[in-house]
């Protein structure tokens, strides 16, 4: 019976460190299609905090492809917006982030499937869209709550008083409109959360808008894969990048929480920070020292100077690379101009920006083939020309 017990226990500490935390995190679990706004408990177990039973406009939305109203249907949303979900067929909406000065907000809240371990660390994401379908502005602010009970206000509508602990690195603006903004960061448990809750924490005077064009005075938000997820060492990298002389990129991580810092290679001190804006004027490498649950990882990063090119030229270079047929089935060819033999790195990301695939490819009679083995959708293609090391950037559709 004790070898037994031990065994159990042994793979239910081994489960907890390596599987999301979070129900229902894509929202595809539902109890009934969607068939007015406000219905985000169909979700279940998400609900909208802070909100009586017949407090029925304070909820999030609720949105499927099973929707007989186009208004709560994906992708498409009665022709106003088009918001693919990452995974199956659903996502959560009408996140209210902004009202020109009423401070209404609209939050969503899961209870997690278990309470955090003390003093772990936990990797947390999740992913919004800025909404386009009547809405006016998109903002800053979209953060995660890790809480021991369910947050609360008195008024169903008003700004939740708490701290968020998971923000976007820098807390910019969120302005993408048919894609989709990862917000992830990390974060130390204390032995008691129980509850995430994903919403605007900030009032209308300390929240920073953009005019996305005519509808209602307000901004709102679809979301989109919510996880929590135990983690014992990084899970994230320090990639090389390129950038054109004169522009400034952002290298390192910048997931908000992580603890590095950032030094030339002469050792001389930049800044502690989960990412930094560089601005070189000559192909330069970076030193990073992270510490992570009190262990040091060295990185090196190497950001490429590139001269720019002129807008004809730019154009050229475009078109210098054929990718065909489009779309396809994940059976892809690619046909170089000018370029007979050699080899090409080829990248494919998804609508998040994760890179799903990365190979280098062999060129042959000016021809290139890979096989994809992606589930349908719409997908970037990053193609770096050998002759010039300059990027070709293909849309690429699976069906």
């Amino acid at each position: 019976m004790t070898r037994l017990f031990l065994i159990f226990f042994i793979l239910k500490i081994s489960n907890n460190f390596c599987q999301n935390l979070v129900p229902n995190p894509s929202f595809e679990i539902y109890t009934a299609c969607p068939s007015g706004d406000f219905q985000i408990e169909l979700a279940t177990p998400w609900f909208s905090p802070n909100t009586a039973t017949t407090s029925a406009g304070s909820k999030a939305t609720y949105l499927n492809t099973c929707a007989t109203d186009p208004n709560l249907q994906v992708p498409y949303f009665n022709g106003l917006d088009y918001r693919q979900p990452i995974t199956g067929d659903a996502c959560a909406g009408n996140l209210y982030s902004y009202t020109t000065g009423a401070d209404y907000r609209k939050y969503i809240t899961a209870n997690l499937n278990s309470t955090l371990l003390n003093s772990n660390y936990y990797y947390i994401s999740f992913y919004i869209g800025t909404a386009l379908r009547g809405f006016r502005y998109a903002t800053n602010n979209i953060a995660a709550l890790i809480s021991s009970a369910i947050p609360y206000n008195s008024n169903p509508n008003a700004v939740l008083n708490y701290t968020p602990q998971i923000i976007k690195y820098g807390n910019p603006v969120l302005n993408d409109t048919s894609g989709w903004i990862k917000i992830d960061g990390i974060y130390l448990a204390n032995g008691t959360e129980n509850y995430i809750t994903i919403g605007n924490f900030k009032d209308d005077n300390n929240t920073d808008t953009v005019y996305l064009g005519k509808g209602y005075f307000n901004a709102a938000y679809y979301l989109e894969d919510v996880s929590v997820i135990n983690i014992s060492t990084p899970q994230w990298q320090y990639r090389d990048t390129s950038v054109v002389i004169g522009d400034s990129v952002l290298i390192g991580p910048a997931i908000s929480g992580l603890n590095v810092n950032w030094f030339t290679m002469s050792n001389a001190f930049i800044k502690n920070a989960p990412g930094i804006y560089v601005k070189p004027t000559v192909t330069t490498p970076y030193k990073a020292t992270e510490t992570f649950n009190s262990v040091v990882y060295n990185h090196t990063v190497t950001v490429t100077v590139l001269m720019p090119v002129k807008v004809d030229e730019y154009d050229n270079l475009q078109n210098s690379i054929k990718l065909f047929p489009n779309p396809n089935t994940g059976n892809v060819n690619l046909k170089w101009d000018g370029i007979k033999n050699g080899e090409a790195q080829v990248m494919v990301l998804d609508i998040t920006g994760k890179a799903v695939f990365d190979t280098t490819l062999q060129i042959t009679n000016g021809l290139s083939n890979f096989n994809l083995n992606l589930s349908p959708g719409t997908f970037l293609v990053k193609i770096i020309n050998p002759h010039t090391n300059m990027i070709v950037n293909k849309k690429l559709m699976i069906r």
